[in-house]
């Protein structure tokens, strides 16, 4: 199995070195670097992305720079799969390696999209998509421990007491997704969360078993409303989403585990089907402008993979432990692929049934 590159996550003062070297300057406006066609003139894009992840605004600016009309189409929550007819899709990184692996996505004509180049060059490949041929990546983030602060004396900042101790017995929620579960038990134990060793996975899946009559909540996902709520203390959540409980919140925190855990991306992808694709690259372009960039980032509280936009952004975003883990954690994230091999993917869900049946 490809072993990933941990390191190609940066910390906060990776990301910004080197910037000094970069070309000084802002975007190019799209109508001033790209010649106005028949396509781009006529006929509107399809756009499907989360809800809130654009700021207010951001497609009409677009839509008028570029003189493309754009159909904005919206979904909450995590998605299984793309459905919709697009020419342009945003999302995690796990849905849009299904849509890699089932043949939905066209690949990335980079000459078309000159503001690739604000992209850090350590974003530049994937576990999910190598050589970065399908997507190209706009934020990203980490799965965490998030905590009521009142019942800690300082932060819990190891799976430990989640997934391996009887201390907050009857106070823990764990999510259910399965094969993350057993990630980042594997994490715990030390491993790699993309080992594929049965040996290791069948320790992760005695680990979960035995722990699992101290869980108050497994594998329906409610942990975040359980824990604002008080009947639980521990559960496991993005550092997204614990940064928008928090903000309304002084009662809740949130701990990257030193042991490590998983990085998910947020990504923008064309579709193969498209007959759009040259106002697809147009777009796609256009967010990652500087100012674009940054805001996207800032309002949703994620890190960038966007180094114009991380230079310009404030100082409180590039100094968020909330958004950018330090870099003794960070080396220990990984990314990981949803797609591996049959015998793998049987094997993690027939695990996964028997932790659920014990």
């Amino acid at each position: 199995m490809k072993k990933i590159n941990i390191l190609k996550y940066p910390t906060r003062r990776s990301f910004v070195s080197g910037l000094a070297l970069f070309i000084a300057g802002i975007s190019v406006s799209p109508k001033k670097v790209f010649p106005q066609s028949q396509e781009a003139a006529d006929i509107s894009l399809n756009l499907v992305r989360p809800k809130n992840y654009l700021p207010r605004n951001t497609i009409s600016k677009v839509s008028s720079a570029l003189s493309i009309p754009i159909k904005d189409q919206v979904y909450e929550g995590e998605k299984n799969n793309i459905d919709e007819d697009f020419d342009i899709f945003i999302g995690r990184n796990d849905i849009i390696e299904a849509a890699i692996d089932t043949g939905k996505l066209s690949e990335i004509d980079n000459s078309l999209i000159p503001n690739r180049s604000f992209i850090n060059e350590q974003f530049l490949t994937s576990f999910y998509d190598p050589g970065r041929k399908y997507s190209i990546p706009l934020t990203w983030g980490g799965l965490g421990i998030i905590y009521r602060k009142d019942k800690f004396d300082e932060p819990p900042n190891t799976w430990r007491w989640l997934l391996d101790s009887d201390k907050y017995s009857g106070k823990i929620a764990l999510i259910g997704e399965g094969r993350t579960l057993i990630q980042i038990a594997l994490k715990y134990m030390g491993m790699s969360l993309n080992t594929n060793d049965p040996m290791w996975i069948n320790q992760a899946e005695k680990l979960l078993k035995r722990q699992k009559e101290h869980i108050r909540d497994f594998g329906n996902n409610n942990g975040i409303s359980l824990l604002t709520s008080g009947e639980v203390d521990l559960a496991i959540s993005s550092n997204d989403e614990a940064a928008k409980v928090i903000s309304t919140n002084n009662d809740i925190g949130f701990v990257f585990p030193r042991e490590g855990s998983l990085i998910w991306e947020d990504a923008i992808c064309i579709a193969k089907s498209s007959n759009k694709k040259e106002s697809a690259h147009y777009f796609i372009n256009s967010l990652l402008d500087a100012k674009i960039g940054k805001n996207i980032a800032e309002e949703n509280s994620l890190a960038t993979s966007n180094m114009m936009a991380l230079d310009i952004s404030s100082d409180s975003y590039k100094n968020d432990g909330l958004i950018f883990p330090n870099d003794q954690i960070i080396e220990r994230y990984e990314d990981t692929s949803n797609i591996l091999d049959f015998d793998y993917e049987m094997m993690i869900d027939e695990m996964w049934k028997n932790i659920k049946d014990a």
